[in-house]
Formats: C-alpha cells, structure tokens, sequence
C-alpha cells in the first residue's frame, strides 16, 4: 500500500482502510464505503430495521 493512498471510514466501524480497497453501497444521492461484508451485512440488516418502524 502507497503512504499517499487515499483513505476513508469504513461508514460502521470507521477504520480507516484505503478507498481502492473499500466495498461500495451505492444509493440514488450517496455512497457508502465498508472495510469487509461483514460491516456492509450489518449496515444492510440495521437499514432495514430502520426502516420498518
């Protein structure tokens, strides 16, 4: 990994993780960047919960 990489959060744990290595959840006005499945599965589950209510 380059020192000048670009990193970002991960959106649920926010470690910090090189962009070109982060998975993507794209939306109509965003996009969310996850470490591994594991983060994204749990965004995914709580998102729709949320949505429920």
């Amino acid at each position: 990994m380059k020192e000048d990489e670009e990193k970002i959060a991960c959106h649920v744990c926010k470690k910090m993780i090189p962009k070109s290595a982060a998975i993507h959840a794209e939306g109509k006005e965003y996009v969310l960047h996850f470490c591994n499945t594991a983060c994204l599965d749990y965004w995914k589950k709580h998102k729709d919960e949320k949505s429920e209510d």
